[in-house]
């Protein structure tokens, strides 16, 4: 008896080990398929992929149109608030518009504005990141940007450029900007330029492509918030050419409804400015 049960025992043994390896080599092949089959999806996505915008090499370019730029990729890598980078846009325009543009280097210039709008808006960044942020955005092959002669340099310049363009503005960082008007039109017109189709959401995000590149230019200081506003709005309509039967330019325009002081051709002035805007990186 004793016999039998030995050779019992090391059936069942073998017999399990056998199991065991059938699980786990049946394990192995469920993990191994899903594998191969995303990165055969992976791979299949690759080929269908937008091509990616290069990188804007900064320093080759002197024009303020670029500088601004440089200004919204910082913001948007330090994670200001998009208002916040507006208004530092807008600190840079005044500041050029009082001084000569070859005097002041306009990537300090634009590192400053950056900084003194986190702190009009209370959105503080702080100073050694918004250095880092704007010195590989200038260098982006460079090597981390030690605490040595070239940081302190670059902060100096930073801090000092802030204190300039106070001054120069005389200490008024007040503005207001079209994005305070514009929500408001944007629900006013939904019911009257509503569609099945989502057109009306083209068209209001188009004018708010429209407000925000024409922060790159400088007459975005001679015309009112609301115009401005009003502008995009009409641009993007006149863009996409969607009817309403509701509206009837003859009787009186739909934009005198929300605001009165805007007529035609002040409409078409800033229209015609909002689309200059896209000349000016051509021109640099």
């Amino acid at each position: 008896m004793g016999k039998k049960a030995q050779k019992m025992k090391s059936v069942t043994k073998s017999k399990t080990k056998a199991h065991k390896q059938k699980v786990k080599s049946h394990k192995k092949n469920k993990i191994s398929k899903p594998k191969y089959r995303t990165k055969q999806r992976s791979e299949s996505q690759d080929k269908y992929k937008k091509p990616e915008a290069p990188l804007t090499d900064y320093l080759a370019h002197k024009s303020n149109y670029i500088a601004v730029r440089f200004i919204f990729e910082c913001g948007i890598k330090l994670g200001l608030k998009h208002i916040t980078i507006c208004s530092a846009a807008v600190y840079f325009h005044k500041f050029y518009k009082h001084v000569d543009a070859n005097t002041y280097d306009n990537y300090s210039i634009a590192s400053a504005t950056l900084y003194l709008a986190s702190k009009v808006h209370d959105e503080t960044a702080r100073l050694r990141d918004l250095i880092n942020v704007c010195y590989h955005t200038l260098h982006r092959d460079a090597a981390p940007l030690r605490l040595a002669e070239d940081y302190w340099n670059f902060r100096d310049s930073i801090v000092h450029a802030e204190m300039l363009i106070m001054r120069i503005l005389q200490f008024d960082t007040t503005f207001d900007h079209p994005h305070n008007y514009f929500l408001h039109y944007i629900q006013t017109l939904r019911p009257v330029f509503y569609s099945k189709h989502g057109k009306d959401i083209i068209v209001f995000k188009k004018a708010y492509d429209f407000l925000h590149d024409f922060y790159h230019s400088s007459d975005i200081l001679q015309y009112k918030a609301q115009h401005i506003a009003i502008a995009c709005i009409e641009l993007a309509i006149k863009v996409y050419g969607i009817p309403s039967q509701i509206i009837d330019y003859e009787i009186q325009p739909w934009y005198q409804a929300l605001v009165e002081d805007l007529d035609k051709d002040t409409l078409w002035k800033a229209m015609a400015a909002i689309m200059d805007t896209y000349d000016l990186e051509l021109t640099d």
